[in-house]
Protein backbone atom coordinates (compact mmCIF):
# COMPACT_ATOMS: atom_id res chain seq x y z
CA UNK A 1 0.00 0.00 0.00
CA UNK A 2 2.57 2.10 1.04
CA UNK A 3 4.57 1.85 -2.24
CA UNK A 4 1.57 3.25 -4.43
CA UNK A 5 1.56 6.62 -2.10
CA UNK A 6 4.83 7.05 -2.89
CA UNK A 7 4.50 6.06 -6.70
CA UNK A 8 1.86 8.74 -6.47
CA UNK A 9 3.99 11.51 -4.99
CA UNK A 10 6.80 11.32 -6.73
CA UNK A 11 4.64 11.24 -10.00
CA UNK A 12 2.87 14.49 -9.36
CA UNK A 13 6.49 15.76 -8.07
CA UNK A 14 7.74 14.95 -11.89
CA UNK A 15 4.61 16.53 -13.18
CA UNK A 16 5.05 19.57 -11.02
CA UNK A 17 8.77 19.63 -12.45
CA UNK A 18 7.64 19.17 -16.10
CA UNK A 19 5.41 22.00 -15.71
CA UNK A 20 7.58 24.51 -14.07
CA UNK A 21 9.93 23.90 -17.04
CA UNK A 22 7.24 23.67 -19.84
CA UNK A 23 6.43 27.42 -17.88
CA UNK A 24 9.90 28.34 -18.36
CA UNK A 25 10.06 27.45 -22.00
CA UNK A 26 7.01 29.67 -22.73
CA UNK A 27 8.50 32.42 -20.40
CA UNK A 28 12.20 32.71 -22.83
CA UNK A 29 10.01 32.23 -26.17
CA UNK A 30 7.79 34.57 -25.28
CA UNK A 31 10.25 37.18 -23.52
CA UNK A 32 12.86 36.71 -26.46
CA UNK A 33 10.01 37.65 -28.86
CA UNK A 34 8.41 40.50 -27.40
CA UNK A 35 12.11 42.24 -26.54
CA UNK A 36 13.19 41.60 -30.16
CA UNK A 37 10.05 43.08 -31.09
CA UNK A 38 9.61 45.78 -29.04
CA UNK A 39 10.10 48.68 -31.65
CA UNK A 40 8.07 47.09 -34.42
CA UNK A 41 5.05 47.01 -31.43
CA UNK A 42 5.56 50.23 -31.07
CA UNK A 43 5.30 51.68 -34.56
CA UNK A 44 2.76 49.22 -35.13
CA UNK A 45 0.88 50.71 -32.38
CA UNK A 46 1.82 54.49 -34.21
CA UNK A 47 1.08 53.60 -37.20
CA UNK A 48 -2.73 52.10 -36.15
CA UNK A 49 -3.90 54.97 -33.56
CA UNK A 50 -2.00 57.99 -34.79
CA UNK A 51 -1.30 58.39 -31.19
CA UNK A 52 2.44 60.17 -31.03
CA UNK A 53 2.04 61.36 -27.59
CA UNK A 54 5.43 60.31 -26.29
CA UNK A 55 4.48 60.14 -22.44
CA UNK A 56 2.17 57.15 -24.16
CA UNK A 57 5.03 55.74 -26.34
CA UNK A 58 7.37 56.23 -22.85
CA UNK A 59 4.27 54.11 -21.18
CA UNK A 60 3.95 52.09 -23.90
CA UNK A 61 7.62 50.82 -24.04
CA UNK A 62 7.94 50.49 -20.34
CA UNK A 63 4.74 47.94 -20.68
CA UNK A 64 6.63 45.47 -23.02
CA UNK A 65 9.66 45.68 -20.74
CA UNK A 66 7.53 45.22 -17.44
CA UNK A 67 5.72 41.97 -19.28
CA UNK A 68 8.72 39.83 -18.55
CA UNK A 69 9.87 41.13 -15.36
CA UNK A 70 6.48 40.66 -13.59
CA UNK A 71 6.30 37.41 -14.90
CA UNK A 72 10.12 36.34 -14.35
CA UNK A 73 9.19 37.38 -10.35
CA UNK A 74 6.21 34.47 -10.56
CA UNK A 75 8.42 32.25 -12.67
CA UNK A 76 10.52 32.46 -9.46
CA UNK A 77 7.65 32.02 -6.65
CA UNK A 78 6.64 29.28 -9.44
CA UNK A 79 10.88 27.77 -8.99
CA UNK A 80 10.70 28.49 -5.22
CA UNK A 81 7.44 26.64 -4.68
CA UNK A 82 8.12 23.32 -6.87
CA UNK A 83 12.02 22.74 -6.00
CA UNK A 84 11.91 24.50 -2.34
CA UNK A 85 14.12 27.34 -1.01
CA UNK A 86 17.52 27.39 -1.44
CA UNK A 87 18.04 28.17 2.55
CA UNK A 88 16.48 25.31 3.37
CA UNK A 89 18.05 23.44 7.16
CA UNK A 90 17.29 19.71 6.19
CA UNK A 91 17.75 20.04 2.70
CA UNK A 92 14.73 18.37 1.45
CA UNK A 93 12.35 19.51 -0.84
CA UNK A 94 9.13 17.80 0.30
Amino acid sequence: MTQNITFEQAKRKVSSIKGFYFHLALFIIISVVLITTKRNIVQWVIQKSENTDEGFLRWLDWNIIAIPIIWGVVLLVHGLYIFGTPLKKNGTND
